[in-house]
């Protein structure tokens, strides 16, 4: 029986550490929240407790004397397979991690344990909400406490409406949208770590995208115009505000064909579970609102190209958007090639659910650079030498059906659906970019030209 589900009983919860002061820390905030606790100083010694004591969760230091934490943590998997474990360590190395996590261990909290935060960690292993176990509610944090107000109108005398500048390679008229209403999501930023608030409004017709702070500072437009970095994610900055991993977000409303919205954040959008499936679900149980206005998709006339050989992205006419994506990395990812054509229903059968992935031996890095904080291992596929360690693949070859999502949430940087092919092998953000960037170039150039016939 799940935690979830049993919403009468009080939770039982076994806290493993040689450290009795650990020990004693752990129990009384627990307890303070409801929960009833069961200990043990070492490895035999749970493992005997756990035959009487059948908790529903169990808090397990890695390092030990005698049999150690991952020793005991896969006894507990051969032996009680289905009860989760949240190893906890001091000096935790990727390696040690990794190998836990293959193991089967649900998270990781680190020493000196910040006792909110373990909190937070017990609770969302055992998917119960912020109520805690006594009331068996399963609860969002509040908006109160977030200090998120829904439904706020924006200031429409600080929109930017660049989308709307110039509208070269005229193609088909198409209809503007928003959403029914306002939303509200909560999640992690994949790179800061840091928990945030998502939420969307709807803005009048002839706006475009637009991203702020919560605290209404000036809005930023999701525009090609103001991005500032696209290293390992798009950022967007306009003076002091800047918002960042914003491509999974722009993705799902390019492919719902969304184009004035207002987003809130705290200047990263949440990753959720590091694909954009919880934002189509999110719009779908929202809704559209059909909108007014001159609103056209760009039509590729002529081919462009950045790049050449191993690393290269180009566009050329076609109908509709679709993207020919090869990656080529080295086992277990190895080759990879999808095409894809852009629709609602195949965007959110083919493309919507697919991750963020990053190897094994690239973590360290990126967080020593200031970069993947908040990686969990809910929110990405770590791949190690044998291929996904922290999840089951969605799909064979998700890897690359991630990076199409990629390349059509960057390609909404203009404001206006794209027809057109794209073909691209091994590209990222900054390749994405500097394609769009001369795109932009041909579409100023028509623009002004027949801004100067018609003077």
């Amino acid at each position: 029986m799940t935690a979830a589900a049993r919403e009468s009983d009080q939770f039982t919860i076994m806290v493993v550490d040689d450290e009795e002061g650990i020990r004693r820390s752990l129990q009384r905030v627990l307890r303070d929240e409801g929960f009833l606790t069961v200990e043990a100083d070492n490895g035999e010694k749970a493992m005997a407790a756990l035959k009487l004591s059948k908790p529903d969760l169990v808090l397990l230091d890695i390092w030990m004397p005698g049999m150690d934490g991952v020793e005991t943590l896969k006894q507990i998997k051969a032996q009680y397979p289905d009860l989760p474990v949240i190893m906890i360590s001091g000096h935790t190395t990727i390696s040690t991690a990794v190998h836990a996590t293959k193991i089967g261990a649900d998270d990781f909290i680190e020493k000196p344990l910040d006792l909110e935060a373990t909190l937070k960690a017990v609770k969302r292993v055992m998917g119960i909400g912020v109520c805690g176990p006594a009331s068996g509610k399963l609860e969002e944090p509040s908006m109160e406490d977030a200090d998120l107000k829904v439904g706020v109108r924006a200031d429409l005398s600080r929109i930017r409406t660049v989308a709307c500048s110039y509208q070269g390679w005229r193609g088909k008229r198409v209809p503007q949208r928003t959403l029914a209403h306002s939303a509200l999501l909560y999640g992690h930023g994949v790179h800061t770590g840091q928990k945030s608030g998502l939420i969307l409004e709807p803005l009048p017709s002839n706006c475009g995208i637009h991203f702020s702070r919560i605290s209404e500072e000036m809005p930023v437009p999701g525009h090609l115009d103001f991005v500032e970095s696209t290293a390992y994610a798009t950022v967007i900055k306009d003076g002091r505000a800047q918002f960042g991993t914003i491509e999974h977000l722009m993705s799902a409303l390019h492919a719902y064909g969304i184009t004035n919205l207002l987003v809130k954040c705290n200047g990263e959008v949440p990753v959720m579970d590091g694909s954009a499936q919880e934002f189509c679900e999110l719009i779908e149980q929202v809704g559209l609102k059909e909108q007014s206005g001159e609103w056209y998709e760009i039509k590729v006339r002529e081919p462009l190209q950045i790049g050449s050989g191993v690393e290269s992205i180009c566009i050329e006419p076609g109908e509709g958007f679709s993207v020919d994506y090869t990656l080529d990395y080295p086992e277990p990812v190895g080759r990879q090639r999808f095409v894809f054509n852009l629709s609602v229903e195949s965007y959110k059968r083919e493309i919507a659910g697919s991750r963020t992935f990053g190897f094994v031996k690239d973590i360290g890095a990126l967080q020593k650079a200031g970069l993947a904080l908040g990686g969990r291992f809910d929110n990405f596929v770590l791949i190690g030498e044998e291929g996904a360690i922290n999840s089951k693949l969605r799909y064979a070859d998700e890897a690359v059906r991630h990076k199409i999502l990629d390349v059509i949430g960057d390609f909404y940087l203009l404001g206006r659906p794209l027809s057109g092919k794209i073909k691209a092998v091994m590209t990222g953000h900054a390749d994405n970019v500097a394609l769009l960037r001369k795109l932009q170039d041909r579409l100023k150039a028509e623009s002004e030209g027949e801004r100067a016939a018609n003077v």
